[in-house]
C-alpha cells in the first residue's frame, strides 16, 4: 500500500495540498497554531519516533520534560497527522482510528480489574487530546491541558508515547510511509495566523 505523495504549497504559504498518489485523494494540511505549538517540536518528536537502536523515551523524559505539556501537545498533533494520512490512503475516517487507540504497555500488563479502569480512563484522556489536535478545538485542548496539570504528566508521557509507538508500527506494517512527513510539511510551509485546525478531511 506504499505510494508517494505530491505536495503543493498553498498561495498563502502556510499550508499544503497533499495528494496520495496511491489513492488519488488529497487533503489540506497546515502547521499548528504558533501560539499552541512550534513546528520544530513536532519535527523533533517525529525524528525520535523513527530513530533506530535508541531510546527516544529517555530523551523525551529527560531533555524535553521541562515542559511536558508542550511535548504531549506535539505528540498528540503527530498522532492526529498519522490518522489523517491513514484516512487519505484508505478512506477510513481519522477520528475513528483515533477513537480506537488504547494503551497496552507494560504498566497495564496483568492489571487487576480495579487498575484496569485506570488504564481505560488514561487511554480515553489521551484520545481526547489527539482529537483536540485533529479538530483544532481550543476548548477541547483546554480541557485536556487541565487534565494533564491535574494528574501526573509523566504518566501521560508514558501512555502517549506507548500509544504513538504502537500506532506507528502498525501503520508502517500496513504499508503507510510516516517517517519525515512532518518534516516535509515544515519544509514547505511557513507559520500562519493563530487559531484554526491543521487538518482538513481528505477527499
Amino acid at each position: 500500500m506504499s505510494g508517494p505523495y505530491t505536495w503543493s504549497t498553498l498561495p498563502e504559504g502556510d499550508g499544503v495540498e497533499l495528494r496520495d498518489t496511491a489513492s488519488q485523494r488529497s487533503t489540506i494540511l497546515r502547521r499548528p497554531p504558533p501560539d499552541l505549538l512550534e513546528m520544530d517540536d513536532i519535527v523533533r518528536i517525529e525524528a525520535l519516533a523513527f530513530r533506530e537502536g535508541d531510546r527516544p523515551q529517555a530523551e523525551l523524559f529527560g531533555a524535553m520534560d521541562t515542559d511536558p505539556l508542550r511535548v504531549l501537545t506535539g505528540m498528540n498533533w503527530l498522532i492526529a497527522f498519522w490518522a489523517v494520512l491513514w484516512d487519505l490512503r484508505t478512506g477510513e475516517p481519522a477520528d475513528g482510528l483515533i477513537r480506537s487507540l488504547d494503551y497496552n504497555g507494560p504498566w497495564r500488563s496483568g492489571a487487576i480489574p480495579e487498575r484496569e479502569q485506570v488504564w481505560h480512563t488514561m487511554s480515553q484522556r489521551v484520545r481526547s487530546g489527539v482529537l483536540a489536535a485533529l479538530t483544532g478545538n481550543p476548548e477541547a485542548h483546554r480541557v485536556y491541558e487541565d487534565e494533564v496539570r491535574r494528574l501526573a504528566p509523566d504518566v501521560f508521557l508514558h501512555v502517549t508515547l506507548t500509544i504513538m509507538d504502537t500506532l506507528s508500527r502498525d501503520l508502517v506494517r500496513r504499508g503507510l510511509g510516516l517517517d519525515g512527513m512532518a518534516a516535509g510539511l515544515a519544509e514547505r510551509t511557513r507559520p500562519g495566523p493563530a487559531g484554526g485546525p491543521s487538518f482538513s478531511p481528505p477527499r
